[in-house]
């Protein structure tokens, strides 16, 4: 009868020891998930407000330039200052302007979209690269601007260069497309060399 009590008991403390260790799992995974959850959010914030502080960070004498291009000259899609020299792990922002010249034939809304095109080496040769590698570097919104009959608007396009980043002049395309997805203006370019 002793021994029947001795393995009844036995068995309620293995039970008892395998709830605790399922529970304690259970809050383990718990945690793991909020850590993960909450690092996924910080993320996602610093995407926004690297967006907003891109935006900010067109400096006043590229403001100058776009509206002088724009309202003063009467072009389209204006890239003033579109080429820049920078050491690996820096980055710069490019300034570009859209003006509206007329609603009726190009509507109110904008989009933009900027792609890599190719890598030339010092040599001028161009160098073979996977293309999705550079377009990671770069940070935009991409629209839709509303932008009023003869009115204009300024989006920063900001490049970061990787401290991996191969050597070369590195060249982007960047369009601009109307309100039914045609191209508005010619195709701009970006260069970037990287020493």
């Amino acid at each position: 009868m002793a021994k029947l009590f001795n393995t009844r008991s036995n068995s309620f403390l293995f039970n008892r020891k395998a709830s605790i260790n399922l529970a304690m799992n259970t809050i383990v995974m718990i945690i793991i998930g909020l850590v993960i959850l909450t690092s996924g959010i910080i993320l996602m914030q610093s995407f926004i407000s690297g967006a907003d502080e891109i935006k900010e960070n067109l400096d006043s004498q590229t403001e100058a330039e776009l509206e002088r291009l724009l309202v003063g000259q009467g072009k389209k899609v204006a890239l003033p200052l579109h080429t820049a020299s920078l050491e690996a792990g820096e980055s710069h922002v490019f300034g570009l302007g859209i003006l509206n010249l007329e609603s009726a034939t190009y509507g109110d809304q904008f989009s933009l979209d900027v792609t890599f095109s190719k890598l030339l080496s010092e040599e001028n040769e161009i160098i073979s690269i996977d293309s999705s590698i550079p377009e990671s570097w770069l940070l935009f919104d991409n629209g839709p601007f509303y932008i009023p009959e003869n009115e204009h608007y300024s989006e920063g396009i900001y490049i970061g260069v990787p401290e991996d980043a191969k050597k070369g002049t590195y060249i982007f395309n960047v369009y601009v497309y109307d309100e039914w997805s045609q191209r508005y203006d010619s195709v701009k370019k970006i260069y970037v060399v990287v020493d």
